[in-house]
């Protein structure tokens, strides 16, 4: 799924046929679909696929800190970290607010 969607590389490909597979079985459940957090790799991929691309223009993309929400902090490795620490909270918090809903549990690994 997430070949033909526009997004290149295959971690970014897996990424978006997840993010299906997960909105796919959610409906079929009769569940919510709530999308990541556009602060998310996860959020900022769908948010690039999805959103008011000119057909002409588009361009297929490989998750970058620039398709992330701006963050005023300095620049540089400062930025990259911050945004990264602010991305793993957020995919945290949306996967227990998605798990919770339906009485699943859910860990993230540490990084």
């Amino acid at each position: 799924a997430g070949q033909i969607t526009g997004v290149e590389g295959y971690v970014e490909s897996a990424a978006i046929g997840l993010l299906a597979g997960r909105f796919a079985a959610a409906q079929l459940l009769g569940h919510a679909i709530v999308p990541p957090p556009p602060t998310t790799a996860f959020g900022a991929l769908l948010a690039h696929i999805t959103g008011n691309a000119d057909a002409k223009t588009f361009q297929p993309m490989n998750v970058n800190f620039g398709l992330f929400p701006e963050l005023k902090v300095a620049k540089g490795q400062d930025r990259k970290q911050a945004l990264s620490r602010r991305a793993l909270a957020d995919l945290e918090a949306w996967l227990e607010s998605s798990a919770q809903g339906r009485g699943e549990q859910r860990q993230l690994a540490a990084v």
